[in-house]
């Protein structure tokens, strides 16, 4: 591929933004362990909707992507195709590109993956999504708190202080992160899903670390400190997450 794609991403706040939302990460790490060219659109939450149907970029699935009937990320290909969800992503990256290989065949194994991850998000949201305002622009801010509100059925400063904040939530991501856990053990030839070599169920996770980094650094360590494959895997993906503009 010659040309260059375009990412459609979050921004983050400042002159500079960077990378910091799960599902974006998935698509951007993919094009990072590729190599393949490529520049980022920043795009606000209050301006997906509109651009993407602009573009004639069809709607979520509702089994996919019950939330949202547009979302970030999306990618424009050299051949002026667009294409949202990192995941489709990805199986398109590996159609264009094949090698180094997503392994984005690995159907059932990323499924497995994706299901557990958000397992452990959504125990954790008490603890994370409040603090993801602090991260963006004003009008993209003022789009979570009210959009996050309506989808947790309160606002999240009383979310955080629920009954499905603090240990509780912890409590909640146990079996989620013990599953998690069990995946990164099942190959004990690498620190990778499939062992020696990663693939896209290992962007989902990786995604997943640096989320939870940026947005509870706290929770970040408690869960490093769980596993040693954790920080192992973290470690290992870490060259894909620097290129995060």
């Amino acid at each position: 591929m010659s040309s260059e794609i375009i990412l459609f991403d979050l921004p983050s706040k400042g002159d500079h933004p960077k990378c910091w939302s799960l599902n974006p990460w998935k698509a951007r790490l993919a094009l990072n362990y590729k190599g393949v060219p490529y520049k980022t659109e920043w795009t606000e939450y209050p301006d997906i909707a509109d651009k993407f149907k602009q573009y004639g970029i069809p709607a979520n699935d509702r089994n996919v992507n019950p939330n949202a009937e547009y979302s970030c990320p999306a990618a424009r290909f050299p051949d002026g195709s667009y294409v949202m969800d990192s995941r489709k992503i990805a199986e398109t990256l590996d159609k264009l590109a094949p090698q180094p290989s997503l392994h984005t065949n690995k159907g059932e194994l990323i499924d497995r993956v994706q299901q557990t991850v958000l397992g452990c998000q959504g125990a954790l949201a008490p603890l994370l999504m409040p603090a993801v305002p602090d991260l963006l622009p004003p009008r993209s801010a003022e789009y979570f708190h009210a959009t996050r509100a309506k989808r947790f059925g309160m606002p999240l400063a009383e979310f955080a202080k629920s009954d499905k904040g603090g240990e509780n939530a912890w409590k909640n991501a146990e079996p989620h992160l013990a599953t998690l856990k069990d995946i990164l053990a099942e190959k004990d030839s690498g620190v990778f899903v499939l062992g020696g070599e990663v693939s896209f169920a290992d962007f989902i996770i990786a995604g997943f670390w640096d989320f939870l980094r940026k947005t509870n650094e706290e929770a970040f360590a408690r869960v490093m400190k769980i596993d040693k494959r954790f920080g192992e895997h973290h470690k290992a993906c870490a060259k894909w997450l620097e290129v995060d503009d």
